[in-house]
C-alpha cells in the first residue's frame, strides 16, 4: 500500500526536523527517517488506527506515534496522511 503525505503533513516534518537540528542536526534527521519510517511501515495495515472522532467517518483514522497524532485517509490503493 502506497502512502502520501499531504503538503501540511510535510511541512510539520520539516519544521519538526528544523526544531530539532538547532540543538543536534543528527539527532533530527535520525528522527525523521524514524518517524516516516514507522509511518510507512505501521499504515501497511491502515485499519489498525481508530476512527478519528472529529470526522466520525471510518476511511479517516488516527495513531499516535511518538507523541504525534497522526489523521489519515484510507483509500483502496493508497493512504493520504492529511495532517500531524
Amino acid at each position: 500500500m502506497k502512502v502520501n503525505f499531504s503538503k501540511d503533513s510535510k511541512e510539520f516534518i520539516f519544521k519538526t526536523k528544523s526544531f530539532i537540528s538547532e540543538d543536534n542536526p543528527q539527532r533530527a534527521k535520525q528522527y525523521t527517517l524514524k518517524l516516516v519510517s514507522r509511518i510507512t511501515d505501521m499504515l501497511q495495515y491502515p485499519f489498525i488506527g481508530k476512527i478519528n472522532a472529529t470526522f466520525n467517518d471510518e476511511k479517516i483514522r488516527e495513531i499516535v506515534l511518538d507523541g504525534t497524532k497522526i489523521i489519515y485517509k484510507i483509500y483502496p490503493k493508497s493512504v493520504s496522511i492529511l495532517m500531524m
